[in-house]
């Protein structure tokens, strides 16, 4: 059963439960041995329903993540997360927000729109994928670079069950370097062709193969003999028709374009197809002729007869059918007797502009429309992918509209009068090839690949309020023209630090107060100079202080990388610390009258020889010798915690001085004013984060490989301070943890990771620190 028709049925039977023969008798909606109560739970999750009642709650939180456009200028993260209400807020380096849904997602037809997670559980494929096909039953074979599906290995194959579900029975051998070009089914088999030197190890089976199509196994009595890239199948029920970068296949020299016999992999002779000189086949069609005799077209960037596009009959006689476009053609469709190509050509017929987009009748290949208008992205312009489905000509690549209509690297034209439809994915940035794969789904749904790891992308700049029960973005909040670093939530104000320089159209240099609930700029500028970033903001019941790198003086008064405002009237006071020019405050912490400073320095008010950490008083900033006077960390601190009597502290040092080895992680302990050993935690390499909460758990984030020699903990790890163990779990998060929250039950974090859970998930995630 289709996805959609499974919405379709559960809410029809829901509605006639509900609005039927008899009303739901009142008295018994809370009685949960009543039909009543199992009808308007139906109806509760049906319509998402999260107001107060008696009936059960649903979590219907898809939480979206930050992504760049490609390629990103600078790396993707979350910095910075805190919380207000019943909004989550992050800050970071971004420039889009969108739902995690990895790169294959089940879109309406009518507007683009995602299907929602509860209806169609995210595929969240980790890689990319650049084909689809339909299984013939509801489901669908799915291929490219890819490693992950719904948090199961998968290697670069995979089906797809209806109701948008893995098929955990179909399983190729594992292989990280595969990447799939083409799908054809045809019986029981699965033809799979792409850039691929062996399959489980066997040479012979190389950049195309037969699998089963119900296990994924492979089949060796097929074997092509291709020696690179296949890029395209097509078949005419009898043989298979093969287009790619080969030189030789089925056991002969044919370059680019062959057929070969599906049962065994042998070439057939009786095709005595166009002699391909040098360069690439990229996508054929089996189609008809302008007489109604079968067809096959192949475009590319090949040198042949006709370049680049070409068509043959069957058994390989050319016709003189010949666009003759002047570069590359990626991809093309038929409709009745119109031929689409798509691609990064500007003329056809040899120098009639038609940019990326052209259609051609089936007869000469002269151009029909040339009027597309497929203007260029910021990073280019092309036309990576075209599929006719029905009515409709689905149009992917690096563009930013057609036919002057807006629309962000995927569109949709109605045929035949080539209309702009309103399906608009809005991608977060260019699909490039192999392009992507576009498949119906039925119920006015396709499914939809791409390298893309998100769809119906929302421009936010390195600042957003996310709705804490819907996981999407809250409108009305400014953009930030450089990063954010940190945030910090007192009573009705939200402080944010970063780099940045303007926010939502006014002058900020760094630090940039927020009025809440609506996000309101705050009038106050604290003025900074020489060059800033706030990097870390915390408050007491009367003073904010904050800590960054690179200015000395807040409003005219000197300070060298740390001052604090007085909360009542947002004015800079006389506490300052002076971690001396060049100094850079990290992460500070405020303990009962003492404020933690971690950092960069080497003096404390003006004093030498006081490098990365100590405490000082919350009325002038003087230095406590706390928790030392003379032995300090060897390098940076970035994050420290307070849980109990203990303070934990992470950063990139290897050694405390005239204590003993130290890396990267610390424990103080203000009981004994020692710092504890042996150290409970090492890490291989920088700790940014480390976050104390109620549990016990103290979360660790970095770009280190491994905690206590053990490399299960990649860039994020589990300490207990309750048992003093390590958690073996493993969060299959593929970069930096760089910031935590804990809110109703679960764990959020953030970072530079794009994948978390072993899924596709956006610099963000939520967790229960189990799954």
């Amino acid at each position: 059963m289709k996805p959609m028709r499974k919405i379709l049925i559960v809410y029809s039977l829901s509605l006639g439960m509900a609005f039927g023969c008899k009303p739901a008798e009142l008295s018994n909606t809370c009685d949960a041995k009543t039909k009543e109560y199992f009808q308007a739970s139906i109806i509760r999750f049906i319509t998402g329903d999260r107001s107060p009642s008696c009936l059960p709650s649903f979590d219907f939180q898809d939480l979206w993540g930050v992504y760049m456009p490609t390629p990103p200028s600078v790396a993707t993260t979350v910095n910075a997360i805190t919380s207000y209400n019943d909004q989550i807020i992050i800050g970071g380096s971004f420039q889009f927000v969108g739902p995690p849904t990895g790169n294959v997602v089940y879109l309406e037809t009518k507007n683009g729109k995602v299907l929602p997670n509860r209806y169609c559980p995210y595929l969240k494929v980790v890689g990319t994928t650049g084909i689809a096909i339909s299984d013939g039953s509801g489901g669908f074979y799915i291929g490219g670079e890819f490693y992950a599906v719904q948090g199961e290995e998968r290697f670069s194959v995979a089906h797809i069950l209806p109701g948008c579900q893995l098929d955990r029975n179909f399983n190729v051998l594992k292989d990280n370097t595969r990447n799939i070009y083409t799908l054809l089914l045809m019986g029981d088999s699965l033809y799979v062709g792409g850039i691929f030197s062996d399959w489980g190890g066997d040479t012979s089976q190389k950049f195309l193969v037969r699998l089963n199509r119900y296990t994924g196994a492979l089949d060796t009595s097929f074997t092509s003999g291709a020696d690179n890239l296949v890029s395209d199948l097509e078949t005419d029920g009898e043989s298979l028709y093969v287009c790619g970068e080969f030189a030789n296949i089925g056991g002969v020299t044919k370059r680019a374009l062959a057929k070969i016999s599906p049962s065994n992999g042998s070439n057939i002779s009786s095709f005595n197809n166009p002699v391909i000189s040098s360069g690439t086949c990229l996508d054929l069609h089996y189609g008809t002729y302008a007489n109604g005799s079968s067809i096959l077209y192949a475009v590319g960037d090949f040198v042949s007869t006709y370049t680049r596009a070409m068509a043959f009959y069957p058994d390989g006689t050319p016709i003189t059918w010949n666009p003759a476009p002047n570069d590359k053609v990626n991809s093309i469709q038929q409709y009745n007797n119109t031929i689409y190509l798509g691609g990064d050509f500007t003329t056809i017929n040899g120098g009639t502009s038609a940019s990326n987009l052209v259609s051609v009748n089936n007869s000469n290949g002269t151009a029909i429309a040339t009027n597309y208008n497929v203007i260029a992205s910021a990073t280019g312009n092309s036309v990576a992918t075209l599929q006719i489905i029905e009515n409709t000509l689905y149009v992917t690549g690096d563009f930013s509209s057609i036919k002057s209509v807006p629309r962000n690297y995927a569109a949709a034209l109605s045929l035949p009068d080539e209309s702009v439809t309103a399906f608009d994915p809005a991608y977060d940035s260019n699909i490039s090839n192999p392009g992507s794969g576009i498949v119906s789904a039925g119920n006015g749904v396709v499914l939809v690949t791409s390298n893309r790891s998100t769809v119906n992308a929302v421009p936010r700049s390195n600042f957003a309020v996310l709705d804490e029960v819907t996981g999407a973005p809250i409108e009305g909040t400014p953009n930030f023209d450089y990063p954010i670093k940190t945030l910090h939530v007192h009573g009705n104000r939200l402080f944010a630090g970063g780099s940045f320089t303007n926010v939502g159209g006014q002058t900020r240099h760094g630090f940039a107060i927020l009025d809440l609930p609506h996000y309101n700029l705050n009038p106050t500028n604290i003025s900074l100079t020489n060059g800033n970033e706030i990097r870390t903001i915390t408050s007491d019941e009367s003073q904010l202080y904050v800590g960054g790198y690179g200015f000395t003086t807040a409003n005219a008064l000197p300070r060298n990388g740390a001052f604090a405002l007085n909360l009542s009237d947002l004015t800079v006071n006389s506490w300052n610390p002076n971690l001396g020019t060049g100094g850079s405050g990290e992460n500070f912490l405020i303990v009962k009258d003492l404020v933690f400073l971690g950092g960069g320095y080497s003096e404390i008010n003006g004093v030498a020889g006081y490098n990365n950490y100590q405490a000082v008083d919350k009325i002038g900033g003087t230095r406590r010798n706390i928790p030392s006077s003379t032995s300090f960390p060897g390098g940076i601190i970035y994050s420290q915690t307070l849980i109990g009597t203990k303070i934990y502290i992470g950063g990139f040092f290897t050694s405390i001085t005239g204590i003993g080895t130290f890396n990267r992680f610390a424990a103080y302990d203000l009981t004994s004013q020692t710092y504890v050993q042996p150290n409970p935690v090492d890490a291989d390499n920088m700790v940014n984060h480390v976050a104390a909460y109620p549990d016990g758990n103290v979360l660790i984030g970095g770009s280190f490989t491994g905690l206590n020699g053990a490399t299960d903990n990649y860039s994020f790890g589990v300490f207990n301070n309750n048992t003093n163990t390590l958690s073996s779990w493993n969060g299959g998060i593929n970069s930096a943890v760089y910031t935590s929250m804990y809110k109703n039950g679960k764990y959020y974090l953030g970072g530079e990771f794009a994948i978390a859970l072993r899924r596709s998930n956006g610099g963000l995630v939520r967790t229960s620190l189990n799954e």
